[in-house]
């Protein structure tokens, strides 16, 4: 039994995007994206372990290898079911406090995550993100959930969106939750910096090219200073809606989600 720890990140990865398949390992700045993705959630002051929760299906057998030789915590569970997935990481990786950070989001700021914790504790909350409603880029989402309140669910989201999304039922009840969000002073909900379409990997790119001469973890402040002196890579990919995936979702149940 691996021993119980407050704060614990778990990624959500997986192979098989439709839209840009692959993603999680392809190569941004001399590594692959998982690589960001972990190294900087691990640089957050008060993360105590980072696990990677990728899928059963064989063509997820590479990240679980990746993590395997890498010495990452790895746990595999159902595709379709992220809820599941979530919950068997920490049934085999206690936790207190779990922040849920998904694959596509190669520079999420540990910075970020430290305020997102700092707030989770000092409001005593059962949730805490910085997307209810959303001020940060897209590609620097991150969710605190209390380990208790991610059990809970598991007999609360029965809707199969609610089941794909983890956090969605939360955001649709809100009224029934304790509840924080982390805003930022400017409103960039709309600027792109997540790994999902061609275009995101063109931007992305640019970005991680940019800061090749750099040793250390360049911050979420570092690159908004970057793209306000070239707001032309904005428009790269620019014009796709943060939330079409769960919209989708919704959709497919013939329901608008509770927030539109």
């Amino acid at each position: 039994m691996n021993i119980k720890v407050t704060n614990q990140v778990v990624i959500q990865a997986r192979m098989g995007s439709t839209r840009l398949p692959g993603k999680t390992l392809l190569p941004l700045g001399g590594r692959p994206v998982i690589e960001h993705v972990i190294r900087r959630s691990s640089a957050a002051m008060l993360v105590d372990r980072v696990v990677v929760a990728t899928t059963d299906q064989s063509e997820d057998d590479q990240v679980a290898d990746w993590c395997n030789r890498h010495a990452i915590h790895c746990i595999r569970g159902s595709s379709a079911d992220v809820l599941a997935r979530y919950l068997k990481a920490i049934s085999e990786f206690p936790c207190s406090n779990v922040i849920r950070i998904t694959a596509d989001c190669p520079l999420i700021d540990p910075g970020i995550i430290d305020a997102l914790l700092c707030l989770h504790a000092g409001q005593g909350c059962d949730y805490t993100a910085n997307v209810i409603p959303p001020t940060f880029p897209i590609g620097f989402d991150a969710e605190v959930i209390r380990a208790e309140t991610l059990q809970q669910l598991d007999g609360s989201a029965s809707l199969t969106s609610h089941r794909e999304h983890v956090t969605l039922f939360i955001r649709e009840n809100l009224a029934r939750f304790k509840t924080a969000n982390l805003s930022f002073g400017q409103n960039f909900e709309n600027v792109r910096l997540t790994l999902d379409r061609d275009a995101d990997f063109q931007l992305l790119a640019r970005v991680f090219a940019h800061f090749a001469s750099s040793s250390e973890l360049f911050s979420f402040y570092q690159v908004m200073d970057f793209l306000s002196q070239n707001p032309e890579l904005v428009a790269i990919n620019s014009g796709i809606d943060r939330f079409e995936g769960v919209k989708k979702s919704a959709a497919g149940e013939n329901r608008r989600l509770q927030w539109e």
